[in-house]
């Protein structure tokens, strides 16, 4: 990456004028453009503390940020995420050009800020407040010249600055495409922000005719208070949030109408007008406290705290166990989250600390399966600078350090190696870790919840696992259930296809629907994702109720029904048809056909599955 002879710099006038603009801002600020970049400090612990003020942005960036690496994979160019400082809070790449990058100063903790930096697209993004790229020689700073950069600002909900969202790769490696990949990422991440709306207010979802998403919120009174995707900077042209902008302001429909229609039917698709003339499709919905997904619907309330009540949607096993689980908050009690691979133990610990009084605190998750048993004791307890040869500069915090104030999540607890078992027991029974080659022990304050795909009863057994950590960690044991086993899985489906399809409901065909409830699901929540994901990509229109042939070749066949009169005789045969012809008529509605129908849910999927043969 390095090079003896920096492209020199365009002339001026060649610049567009946007970087004509920053140029003359690094100028102001003093800049030479050989100066050499400005030491950065590297201090983990500083880090640590920046990414847990800035932990909804990470959330919200992280899973966009590692989709964009894969996409990067071949191209050698290094994602980034920074804070409103400039400030780089995560960075995904191929690790020599990450190592390349921290050689200049540029790794994450690093300030990006045009004034330090020159001209670079993270730091001008944000001085400017607009997207773009910088290439080569349209870097101020000599030292950048060798890179080429794509960024995005992002903005919170109510339109302030959040941070960046950037793309940097050396100079051969440069691709047309690269703002637009960045573009659409950062719009995913600002519709993801909307999880940390306060509650008591209404989410309108809105596309044209374009495919344009945006999303928007008002008070209970209809003021406009927050906003975010492609299509809000056309609202904020109308007035911005904190100009206290009305509903009516912005469309040509009374919000007392639209909220009333939210409520008799809140997945319903209406087109509205606004004030330009120009024409969408909306949907209304209350968006409840905190709402951990703004692509799915409420839950029912069964007096659960809403993080764990996000996780049931009326399953007796699923509700049972996070009411188990409701009993240990606040307690120095360890839960033991059993179920197989795939069922949401994961999903489950964080939806546990979320709902308990370390919910400001860190939530660290490490898979004892997924990290080389070579590495494990230093991921798990750190060490100090020159603990061991290829040990990092100044050492390392461990997971366990990471995690004091919050919860550390063991997942497969089981596959821990007998070696570093009673090192762990030691930390739980004295609440202190000592880092490899320190001469310390450091107090932590943790909660710990711990998963397993195994029976760790018979890990004990067999001599796999100690008893005594077994009992130090099984403080309260829950299982999940398997989806099989799952008695909401046409509201899980649902739920799941509002997330895959941007927050537009999918109609399923009731043959479909009689598919779903059959199939064994070997793979769990897992597979069920990837299974309706492929079938929405299968679809010719976007309008398109899910049938069996979106599904993939290699899916089982689907149960066959069986319409023969039965012992019965004509009476349960017209039944079964009804049943049928009203799933038809609302578009594999499950709920909507049985309320339709005068029965409940349950019996509707009891007399389905009667009919299947």
């Amino acid at each position: 990456m390095h090079s003896s002879a920096p492209p020199a710099a365009p002339p001026r006038a060649a610049l567009p004028e946007h970087l004509q603009d920053a140029w003359r801002r690094c100028q102001r600020a003093g800049l030479q453009p050989d100066s050499p970049l400005p030491a950065q400090p590297d201090s983990d612990s500083a880090l640590y503390a920046l990414r847990q003020r800035h932990r909804s942005l990470l959330r919200a960036a992280s899973p966009l940020m590692a989709r964009l690496a894969r996409q990067l994979t071949d191209c050698g160019s290094a994602v980034l995420l920074c804070n409103a400082d400039g400030v780089v809070l995560h960075r995904l790449g191929p690790p020599a050009f990450l190592d390349e990058l921290a050689r200049l100063g540029l790794h994450a903790g690093a300030d990006w800020r045009e004034s330090r930096c020159g001209v670079n697209a993270m730091g001008s993004a944000l001085a400017a407040g607009r997207a773009l790229t910088v290439h080569g020689p349209e870097h101020y700073l000599h030292a950048l010249r060798q890179l080429t950069c794509a960024a995005v600002p992002l903005a919170l909900p109510g339109g302030a600055r959040a941070g960046a969202l950037g793309i940097v790769g050396p100079c051969r490696h440069r691709q047309p495409h690269t703002l637009a990949l960045v573009q659409l990422a950062a719009n995913e991440i600002e519709l993801r922000l909307l999880d940390d709306t306060p509650g008591g207010a209404w989410l309108l979802q809105l596309r044209d005719d374009d495919e344009q998403d945006c999303r928007l919120v008002f008070a209970d009174d209809g003021r406009w208070l927050a906003g975010c995707g492609e299509g809000r900077a056309r609202f904020a042209a109308l007035g911005a949030p904190d100009d206290a902008r009305h509903f009516e302001q912005l469309f040509a429909a009374p919000f007392e109408w639209w909220t009333q229609l939210a409520r008799r039917a809140p997945e319903r698709r209406q087109p509205l007008q606004d004030q330009l003339a120009r024409d969408w499709r909306g949907c209304l919905r209350p968006l409840a406290a905190g709402d951990d997904d703004v692509f799915a619907p409420p839950p029912p309330s069964h007096g659960l705290p809403r993080h764990l009540l996000a996780l049931t949607g009326g399953d007796a096993r699923l509700d049972a166990a996070a009411r188990r689980a409701l009993r240990l908050v606040g307690k120095d009690i360890p839960l033991l989250i059993e179920g197989e691979t795939g069922t949401g133990k994961e999903v489950f610990a964080q939806a546990f600390h979320a709902s308990s009084p370390r919910r400001d605190g860190p939530f660290v998750a490490v898979n004892c399966a997924a990290i080389p048993e070579g590495l494990i004791e230093s991921e798990l307890f750190g060490y100090e600078d020159g603990a061991f040869t290829g040990a990092r500069r100044k050492g390392h915090v461990g997971r366990i350090a990471q995690a004091h104030g919050g919860t550390l999540f063991l997942d497969e607890i089981g596959d821990m190696p007998l070696s570093l078992q009673a090192h762990l027991l030691r930390v739980l029974q004295e609440r202190e870790v000592t880092p490899l080659g320190a001469q310390r022990a450091q107090t932590v304050d943790i909660a710990v919840v711990c998963a397993t795909h195994r029976d760790l009863r018979q890990a004990v057994a067999d001599g796999r696992f100690r008893e005594d950590l077994y009992y130090r960690l099984a403080g309260v044991r829950v299982r999940l259930p398997a989806l099989r086993e799952r008695s909401d899985r046409a509201e899980l489906c649902q739920r799941l296809l509002l997330e895959e399809n941007h927050g537009e409901a999918v109609a399923l065909s009731p043959a479909l629907c009689q598919w779903l409830d059959a199939h064994p699901w070997p793979g769990n929540l897992r597979q069920l994702r990837s299974v309706l994901r492929s079938a929405l990509a299968s679809r010719e229109h976007p309008d398109d109720a899910l049938d069996l042939r979106h599904l993939d070749e290699d899916a089982p066949s689907p149960p066959r029904l069986h319409l023969a009169p039965s012992p019965d005789g004509r009476l349960a045969d017209i039944e079964q048809r009804a049943i049928l012809h009203t799933l038809s008529a609302c578009a594999g509605n499950m709920s909507a056909a049985a309320r339709q129908l005068g029965i409940s849910r349950a019996t509707l999927y009891r007399r389905l599955r009667g009919a299947a043969a």
